[in-house]
């Protein structure tokens, strides 16, 4: 009676395992097929410098992304410093770093003042013109 009982058990266990790894096998193939078609339609992203940052913080986040990414769009005849605000050159600057850097939201982060936007800020709202020309 002991052995029935033991092999009962010992199927009742098989079942259950078999189950969980179906189980498990399911729900990762559920998590992972949504994952596997996001990168087909990602979303292009920005990074800009908040409104409400401090000019000190923008000059700061300026100097450092010029000195890790190309900076040109905003130097010479780059011809994109419309509006030519140190508000807008530093967005562009960190716009430039983020991008160089694979767009992760940590590349966007310069203590807490850049802001990531799905709208692209090199046009303008008013007319969709490119501020960047």
């Amino acid at each position: 009676m002991a052995s029935s009982n033991v092999n009962v058990t010992m199927l009742a266990f098989c079942v259950v395992f078999a189950l969980s790894v179906l189980h498990t096998d399911a729900v990762a193939e559920a998590v992972a097929q949504p994952l596997r078609h996001s990168h087909r339609k990602a979303t292009k992203t920005w990074c800009v410098a908040k409104p409400s940052a401090e000019a000190t913080a923008l000059q700061g986040n300026l100097e450092f992304a010029c000195s890790e990414s190309d900076c040109g769009a905003i130097q010479g005849t780059g011809g994109c410093t419309r509006p030519d605000s140190l508000l807008s050159r530093a967005s562009v600057a960190m716009n430039a770093y983020y991008q160089a850097r694979g767009r992760n939201s940590w590349n966007c982060f310069f203590n807490g003042t850049g802001l990531i936007t799905i709208t692209d800020p090199s046009k303008q709202a008013e007319s969709g013109v490119p501020c960047c020309e």
